[in-house]
């Protein structure tokens, strides 16, 4: 017998992948973020676009809040780790690049990178900042060149062979060129379509197997289930943009009702419409509380 949708009442067709766990891929947002927090997942991501196998981390965070010297402007970094030997990344995945000029955007990252390192009010030593990396992986080549990898870093015009050696390195990934490394291939058509029988895979590195194991468990948890309610609601807002009529209303019941499906406590369930809708605490509790009545 063919598996009811619970949610068909409150999700229309045009939303019924991303309630379904074998739909949604690595470049989802949410999926990214909760497989980016188990460290040897966020070292195979690295290793791979690194082309360092040995690579090991000391930290990984996601969603880290850095703001600059004063305290004000910030960024939220999608997935933030220092290295063994002290490098920096932040590593995005980025499918809106239409939108917003991303590489302009690399450079505000750059910068604000090394705003925690360097001690107000302190006689800054240079010298100790470490190297960062940031990475971009977008969907679309931006720089039309049919290249998987760009990688820039700072180089003198008067002498092109030569390097200003600041330790800064950016690098801008796409899911569409096929042009690069095999493993690094691989890895993007995977992060497209998110399964080992993916036919665009030429090469089913250890690292790859690894990060697969890796977005199978997490899609087990309950942390996948607060990450697929926040997939959802991305998609409701995507689709309000593309013209599609669903209220906020609809938004957040069909939340509630994902979450309680799962088991989800209505603790979290909360924090997650008011993260996802904008919402003040009494009034998500208010759906909530009147959900079902």
């Amino acid at each position: 017998m063919k598996q009811q949708n619970h949610y068909a009442y409150d999700i229309p067709a045009e939303y019924a992948d991303i309630i379904d766990p074998s739909k949604v891929n690595l470049s989802d947002f949410a999926l990214f973020l909760a497989v980016m927090k188990r460290k040897k997942a966020h070292e195979c991501v690295l290793s791979i676009i690194l082309g360092e196998p040995d690579l090991k981390l000391n930290q990984v965070h996601v969603e880290e809040v850095v703001l600059n010297a004063k305290g004000e402007r910030g960024i939220r970094l999608d997935a933030w780790a220092v290295s063994e030997d002290s490098r920096h990344f932040a590593t995005e995945m980025q499918n809106d690049s239409d939108i917003d000029d991303v590489r302009k955007r690399s450079r505000f990252y750059q910068g604000l990178l090394d705003s925690p390192i360097l001690k107000s009010g302190r006689k800054t030593k240079y010298r100790h900042l470490p190297s960062t990396i940031v990475t971009f992986i977008t969907q679309k080549d931006i720089f039309g060149k049919d290249r998987a990898m760009y990688t820039f870093t700072e180089r003198c015009h008067e002498f092109p062979e030569m390097e200003l050696e600041d330790g800064t390195k950016k690098i801008f990934l796409n899911m569409t060129s096929k042009n690069g490394r095999d493993e690094l291939v691989s890895f993007l058509q995977y992060c497209k379509n998110s399964t080992l029988d993916n036919p665009e895979i030429t090469i089913l590195d250890e690292r790859l197997k690894t990060l697969d194991a890796i977005v199978a468990e997490v899609k087990q948890n309950e942390e996948w289930e607060v990450a697929r309610m926040s997939i959802l609601s991305t998609g409701i807002e995507i689709g309000e943009k593309k013209g599609i009529e669903i209220g906020q209303k609809k938004g957040i019941l069909a939340m509630i009702r994902m979450g309680r499906e799962f088991h989800l406590s209505d603790d979290t369930i909360l924090e997650q419409i008011c993260k996802n809708f904008d919402l003040d605490q009494i009034t998500a509790k208010e759906y909530i509380d009147s959900f079902g009545k």
